[in-house]
């Protein structure tokens, strides 16, 4: 009885030892696989998640690629397109409250558009809102031939400047993004231009504008009838997404869907680019997660494709040369000019355009800001710095701004006596 007791006990006491043995092995198993898994979590790759055909994740301080799927493939861009469209507006010299037309060949494009017809005017403002909001294809028309003279010419120009910014497995064939055999984008070209255009701040007050209203006028009977459209952004990051300030959308059956935007939090702004997607969204916000759950491990990182960050690209261009970016010797109006402002933006609230001047006046460049009527009574507020007697002095204040404050500005022609329409304030 004893003996039988006593083996029951020691089988007992064996069990335990080894049942405490086995505890502390797989604590220490477990302890250990924590620590591995902790040091290479950040060396995870999304690829498997991912939907699209193309990706990159830049950091936008310094350009370097963080992440990359297949990011020099030659694809479709869809509507991203217009991104690029608003570049070489902006870079074109022309005024903000300019106005173009409606053509007839404008109209009859495909949606996305506003439906615009025949002999229509908007502001050139109006229009960058309508394209980058609303993706308006319409719009990107009227843009192109106003500025390009022709949808081929303004297509040309695309194609060139994308080119000089870095863009090089980039061909365009037109300012909308509409499937045809000769355009195509990369998703490393789509942030590098994303980022290139978020340095303008017009560019980078419209994209992070959820909702607005264009205005188009049309004279019938020497009487001008107005029309107002709203403008709402596809970009559905500016309402779901911490830190969002600014994309674009696209979507054709041949590119399906696409996006490249920007999203800044703890003081790191990350540019994120999707080509040939079936999940857009979920790509655009895995990545970003991923971004910055690991930022400081990725920054620290070689590039996974090897290849070095890109250098940054001349926005100023030397005299003499066919740019869009230097203003010409004469006015619109054909009045000389008698010296150069360098334009850091356009805002309707002039609450921004003083804080930016305020912010540019800080670092040691004097600047104005200058009050502009728009269509219906409406008002705006430019920022400008200068004026400059030589054009070269211009170029070369505008390339400081640039490399010391991370704006680009337009250098715009500047008469004695201020254009009608305009006034400091």
């Amino acid at each position: 009885m004893f003996t039988k007791l006593n083996r029951v006990n020691a089988t007992w006491r064996f069990d335990r030892r080894c049942s405490r043995r086995s505890h502390l092995l797989i604590s220490a198993l477990v302890f250990s696989l924590g620590s591995i898994f902790a040091s290479v979590a950040w060396s995870f790759s999304p690829d498997e998640d991912l939907t699209a055909r193309a990706a990159v994740l830049m950091d936008a301080a310094t350009g370097k690629i963080l992440y990359q799927k297949d990011s020099d493939l030659r694809l479709p861009p869809a509507s991203t397109t217009k991104v690029m469209t608003a570049i070489l507006t902006l870079e074109s010299g022309r005024k903000l409250t300019d106005t173009f037309t409606v053509s007839k060949t404008a109209t009859r494009v495909p949606a996305t558009k506003l439906y615009l017809r025949p002999g229509q005017s908007l502001t050139i403002e109006d229009l960058l809102y309508a394209i980058m909001l609303s993706s308006a294809n319409d719009a990107s028309m009227v843009l192109a031939e106003g500025i390009g003279g022709s949808v081929e010419h303004f297509a040309e120009l695309m194609t060139k400047r994308a080119h000089e910014l870095g863009a090089a497995n980039s061909h365009f064939a037109n300012p909308h993004g509409l499937t045809a055999a000769d355009h195509f984008s990369s998703a490393r070209d789509l942030a590098v231009l994303f980022r290139y255009a978020m340095k303008n701040p017009t560019f980078r007050e419209i994209v992070q504008t959820k909702i607005s209203s264009v205005s188009s006028n049309t004279t019938v009977k020497s009487k001008t009838v107005a029309r107002r459209i709203s403008v709402r952004n596809h970009n559905r990051l500016l309402w779901n997404f911490d830190g969002a300030i600014g994309g674009k959308t696209g979507y054709t059956l041949a590119a399906q869907k696409c996006f490249v935007g920007a999203v800044e939090r703890n003081g790191h702004t990350l540019i994120v680019a999707i080509l040939g997607a079936r999940d857009q969204w979920g790509d655009t916000k895995r990545l970003l997660e991923y971004g910055f759950d690991n930022y400081e491990n990725l920054k620290a990182a070689p590039q996974p494709d090897g290849k070095a960050a890109p250098t940054e690209p001349a926005s100023i261009r030397p005299e003499g040369v066919s740019a869009l970016m230097v203003a010409p010797r004469e006015s619109s109006r054909g009045q000389p000019v008698n010296g150069y402002v360098l334009q850091l933006g356009t805002f309707r609230e002039r609450e921004r355009a003083e804080s930016l001047l305020k912010q540019l006046s800080d670092k040691g460049w004097a600047g104005f800001v200058e009050k502009i009527l728009l269509s219906e009574g409406e008002t705006a507020y430019r920022v400008r710095f200068g004026p400059y007697a030589e054009l070269l002095v211009a170029q070369q204040t505008a390339q400081e701004i640039l490399q010391k404050s991370g704006y680009q500005a337009l250098i715009m022609p500047f008469m004695a006596s201020r254009e009608s329409g305009g006034e400091p304030s």
